[in-house]
């Protein structure tokens, strides 16, 4: 990959050199300085030999861009060197559209599959199904191909046609199509719903530009339908822009609370964000955030903020510890540095980094924890935990209080919810099946000749017809272990014959009834009409009288 060009980089070098002169002019900062030029002296011979008197020639843009590697290498994971694919790439998934057909893809028996039309866009007005598999984008076979390969290619500038061969079940020859680009958005609140006793549901799968204005959609249409309380899901949300946590954590919080704030290399706050507005939404009813260990950056801004300022409860697992500032410094036109310049702390003070020589607490963890306190409790009928003693060295997680009703939380990186849910397993058979496509194979060949309709159930016969199907396609699975695995199977058969037929969202409302974390999450609220009777349900067993630490 082509990083940067030789003459950027002594372009950079000029640049460094005159900016130490411009700014260097302590004692301690002309000895900096010194050091500085004395090293890219150093490189600046060490390179030129190489050039001149290496047994080989060597390509002087390689040895740059090798250099520069280096450099990030001995940095955090997310400070990088941004090529123009990469900086493309972080604009589509921030500033929330971008060109291209219309369709989510996966690979699939080694090509490019549509997994499922998006509504209302190119691929989906020309009959693009679930199923088809893009066997060539532009005359070019595509077997063997990636996601990112595939992606690269039916991306473009709106206006602009790709044309692309199509192969689907039960047509014997390649489908030709050609498909003009269009402007597809990138949602970020993907799924709302009203769930039993009046409790509203919203799942965020990422921060970007939209973020918010979705949130507010979203909150409008429950609160519309008389929601009495609201699950936001963060589960595996890896974050986004900053600009996007704020704006979400200010639809909860009173205007003037800080949600969050950056502390540079000195220690020193750099930063102090705060909600600005007055228009929060239904400032008693109860608020439940889940996360788990691949919520991230923004997730756990919001979170923390939600959580610090006693506005709901925190369940799930121990969430990422995504912490840290990413400053965006353009090189050139086409190339940019990605570098770490500061971290996130909550408003009680928390630093949401997660350094790579802290104790971080795993799904594994968390799981026996829960089952230790489960144990304890002679009660099973709940794997509903709260967690007031963590199984590590309590000095490796210092206690803070959260601001309004003094309730203790941990910090030690990451966001450590109020209350410990194990996380869902899914049975090696099972996670067979999906890594083999078989539920998403058998549904393509359903729908080829038996259309459904939206109440569309699993029945014995269809079970039988799809244990028949694995042995006809040598895919082995024992009779016990199919019927141990009955409900998961029923589900994912559901789930896949929806997706294709109705779209994302009937299929992901058909697994909510599967998923344990957030039925158990609903079992917390169903009956919780007060917010202080929610909170309450954590810290019981910790003290409160410990202070908030800066």
């Amino acid at each position: 990959m082509r990083i940067l060009k030789k003459k950027t980089f002594l372009v950079l070098v000029v640049a460094l050199i005159s900016f130490g002169a411009g700014v260097l002019t302590t004692a301690a900062a002309r000895a900096d300085r010194a050091e500085t030029l004395r090293n890219l002296e150093r490189f600046s011979r060490v390179y030129q030999k190489i050039l001149s008197s290496y047994v080989e020639e060597e390509d002087s843009n390689e040895l740059v861009d090798a250099a520069i590697q280096a450099m990030i290498d001995k940095l955090d994971p997310f400070s990088t060197y941004m090529d123009a694919d990469m900086l493309s790439d972080l604009m589509v998934k921030t500033h929330g559209e971008f060109g291209g057909l219309g369709i989510i893809i996966s690979v699939r028996d080694d090509f490019p599959t549509v997994i499922s039309p998006i509504e209302d866009t190119p691929a989906a007005r020309l009959g693009i199904r679930g199923g088809d598999k893009i066997v060539e984008i532009e005359g070019e076979g595509t077997k063997g191909w990636d996601v990112q390969d595939a992606v690269d290619k039916l991306r473009g500038p709106e206006g602009t046609p790709v044309t692309i061969g199509i192969k689907r079940f039960g047509v014997d020859e390649v489908l030709p199509y050609t498909i003009t680009r269009a402007i597809i958005p990138v949602v970020s609140v993907p799924y709302h719903f009203v769930l039993a006793d009046d409790i509203g549901y919203i799942r965020c799968t990422q921060f970007g530009e939209q973020t918010s204005t979705e949130m507010r959609a979203a909150l409008d249409d429950l609160q519309g339908q008389g929601i009495k309380g609201l699950i936001l899901d963060l589960r595996n949300n890896p974050g986004g822009l900053l600009e996007a946590a704020k704006d979400v954590s200010d639809l909860f919080l009173d205007a003037g609370q800080i949600i969050v704030s950056t502390r540079g290399r000195d220690g020193r706050r750099l930063q102090e964000i705060y909600a600005t507005t007055d228009d929060r939404y239904a400032k008693n009813y109860p608020l439940v955030v889940m996360i788990n260990e691949n919520s991230a950056s923004a997730s756990e801004i919001v979170a923390g903020a939600i959580q610090d300022w006693d506005r709901g409860l925190v369940v799930g697992q121990n969430s990422f510890g995504k912490g840290s500032v990413q400053s965006i410094f353009q090189i050139s036109d086409d190339e940019a540095l990605k570098l770490t310049t500061a971290k996130y702390y909550t408003p009680s003070g928390r630093c949401i980094h997660k350094d790579e020589n802290n104790h971080r607490i795993t799904p594994e963890e968390m799981l026996q924890h829960a089952q230790a306190a489960e144990a304890e409790d002679g009660d099973d009928s709940t794997q509903l935990q709260q967690a007031p003693e963590i199984p590590i060295d309590q000095s490796d997680l210092p206690l803070y209080s959260t601001l309004k009703l003094q309730r203790p939380v941990r910090g030690g990186g990451g966001i450590m919810p109020d209350i410990v849910l194990a996380p869902d397993e899914i049975s090696d058979a099972a996670l067979d099946l999906e890594r083999r496509s078989a539920f998403f194979n058998f549904a393509v060949e359903l729908l080829a000749d038996h259309p459904v309709t939206i109440d569309f159930k699993v029945d014995a016969a269809l079970m039988q017809r799809f244990h028949d199907w694995l042995k006809d396609n040598g895919i082995e699975l024992e009779d016990q272990a199919f019927t141990d695995n009955e409900d998961y199977i029923r589900m994912a058969l559901r789930r896949e014959v929806l997706y294709k037929q109705f779209g994302n969202v009937e299929a992901y409302r058909s697994t909510l009834g599967m998923d344990r974390v957030l039925q158990e999450t609903l079992n917390l609220l169903k009956g919780q009409r007060d917010l202080d009777a929610l909170l309450a349900r954590s810290g019981e067993d910790d003290s409160a009288t410990s202070k908030t630490q800066q």
